[in-house]
């Protein structure tokens, strides 16, 4: 049962996205919605993390926090 229910899901997803494609407009404008962009800005949060854990650390040793 659990293999029909796994077809019938995959079906029912190709299905809508086949259809998305044909009823809703395409925007090509950019702005953060592509995939490329998204991989750019998620890498520079996580070296902004680091920097920011870094210097949060340097400054907890400064003050004796972490010994």
């Amino acid at each position: 049962m659990k293999n029909i229910r796994d077809r019938f899901a995959l079906l029912v997803t190709e299905v809508t996205m086949a259809l998305r494609g044909r009823l809703e407009p395409v925007d090509e404008r950019g702005g953060g919605r592509n995939t490329d962009e998204g991989f750019h800005i998620s890498g520079g949060a996580v070296v902004a993390g680091a920097i920011a854990a870094g210097v949060a650390a340097f400054v907890a040793r400064r003050l004796g926090a972490l010994g």
